[in-house]
C-alpha cells in the first residue's frame, strides 16, 4: 500500500512541510485556552498573583522590622 501523499507530485519538499507543521502547532498553542489546567502553588507564584504576594510579604517584613 503506497502513501497517499507524494511530495514530488505536489511539488513540496519536507522542509516546507516541517515549517508548516511548526507554524500550525505554534498557532494552536497560542489560540487555545489553557486555563483549565490546574497550576501548582509554585506556578501560581510565578504569575501576576505572585507579584501581589511578594509585595504583601515585603510589606509585612518592613512592618516587622520597624516594630
Amino acid at each position: 500500500m503506497h502513501p497517499v501523499f507524494h511530495s514530488e507530485f505536489i511539488g513540496l519538499d519536507w522542509p516546507i512541510l516541517f515549517i508548516g507543521h511548526i507554524i500550525m502547532f505554534w498557532s494552536l498553542t497560542v489560540r487555545l485556552d489553557w486555563s483549565w489546567i490546574p497550576l501548582t502553588d509554585y506556578e501560581k507564584l510565578c504569575g501576576s498573583k505572585g507579584d501581589v504576594y511578594r509585595a504583601q510579604v515585603s510589606l509585612l517584613e518592613k512592618t516587622f522590622l520597624n516594630s
